[in-house]
């Protein structure tokens, strides 16, 4: 009776292509429903193979995609010796998968291990002290209402660079910011969120709080005359204005511009932002050395 049941079950499957158990009408490949008959004398569920760690690791296995999807439960973890290669992931009792290369338990901190692979965070601190070295070559702000690109060069041997560009190689070749045309760069992924730009500007002690500057940010086909100092067309993205810090016994100090939140719209994506500083006076201002700090948060790199 139990072959004659177990015939029938294939006969069905070959026939129609889909496989019932307590059901006349499977609507997948295989479909098992309850026992329609008790809900109290029989155990439901499906019971997947059970094997040790051990076990699971010295399983032959394919690679490729062959046997990939294949389902076990480990009734234990693997020994340390065999908690590497195919067995990397054999840590504890649970469901494993075969993902064409090693055993990936299924909802434990090794998907989410699997997932902080492919999101990396994306961030650069760029110091120039090279085009604009203290004392002798100086970022003049013109007065206002002018604005003067900010034209730093992050090339030379002595700048000081920190980079986390997840993106910058195959196939993205992300460059986060482009030295020939001064210009920040931002990425498809980040469609929607939020970034940070921060500023750093040294110059040399004052004694009062005075000497307002500006700190403007623009995205779009924004065209900048820097005979005039004006910038025409485009979006607009921040206009802030600030003043130097009075103190006493320092030779130099440095003030931190802030740009934030600055939501990230297909605009920014598609022609970068652009960095402007301008005087809240008829003075024109000097700064030195500055430093450029970039956040993008957290990129997937999958995209």
């Amino acid at each position: 009776m139990k072959n004659s049941l177990i015939l029938g079950i294939f006969m069905n499957a070959i026939l129609h292509g889909q496989v019932g158990i307590n059901t006349t009408a499977p609507v997948t490949t295989l479909q098992i429903d309850k026992n329609t008959t008790s809900t109290t004398a029989t155990v439901e569920g499906l019971m997947i193979p059970r094997l040790s760690g051990n076990d699971i690791f010295g399983m032959p296995v394919v690679a490729g995609a062959s046997m990939e999807s294949n389902l076990v439960y480990a009734t234990s973890p693997a020994s340390l010796a065999n908690q590497v290669g195919v067995g990397v992931n054999l840590k504890s009792k649970g469901y494993y998968y075969w993902d064409g290369s090693v055993w990936v338990t299924i909802g434990s901190s090794t998907t989410f291990n699997n997932l902080l692979a492919f999101v990396k965070p994306m961030n650069m601190l760029l110091n120039d002290v090279d085009t604009y070295a203290y004392s002798s070559t100086a970022f003049t702000v013109p007065s206002a209402p002018k604005l003067k690109l900010f034209d730093c060069s992050y090339a030379a041997p002595v700048d000081f660079i920190i980079e986390n560009n997840p993106l910058s190689g195959t196939p993205n070749f992300f460059v986060i910011w482009d030295n020939a045309n001064s210009k920040i760069n931002v990425p498809q992924q980040l469609l929607g969120n939020v970034m940070t730009i921060n500023v750093s500007l040294k110059y040399a002690e004052t004694t009062s709080n005075s000497d307002a500057s500006r700190f403007v940010a623009y995205t779009g086909n924004a065209v900048y005359n820097s005979s005039l100092g004006t910038v025409s067309g485009g979006t607009k993205i921040k206009d802030l204005m600030f003043k130097k810090t009075k103190t006493s016994g320092f030779t130099t100090v440095r003030d931190e511009l802030v740009l934030s939140p600055i939501i990230i719209t297909q605009d920014i994506i598609n022609y970068g932002i652009k960095l402007y500083l301008g005087s809240g006076d008829s003075s024109n201002l000097s700064y030195y050395e500055p430093v450029l700090t970039i956040d993008y948060g957290v990129v997937n790199t999958t995209l």
